[in-house]
């Protein structure tokens, strides 16, 4: 079951996915690096992590997809404006 908490509180009605693309996700994570003081904030490291998120969160994705209530949007770029809830269709 995706949502272990659900039966303990309301189920989800909608999810907002926040999807910037592998390489935007590197660039950052490795620009966030220089200032992290984290020794393993590098290419290698970085891509293991995303990996591993990837193969986590597919699954609940696609799950909650099949459910009608996925709001993907893109992360890559810049605007914050991308974001807000009007142009997101949720107002």
């Amino acid at each position: 079951q995706p949502c272990p908490l659900c039966p303990q509180i309301a189920p989800p009605t909608l999810l907002l996915y926040v999807d910037a693309g592998k390489d935007t996700m590197v660039k950052r994570l490795l620009k966030r690096g220089e200032t992290s003081g984290r020794v393993d904030d590098n290419e290698e490291t970085i891509k293991k992590r995303l990996e591993t998120y990837y193969k986590a969160t597919e699954p609940v994705i696609a799950f909650y997809k099949s459910r009608g209530i996925v709001r993907q949007v893109s992360g890559s770029v810049a605007d914050a404006s991308t974001l807000q809830p009007h142009s997101l269709g949720l107002v």
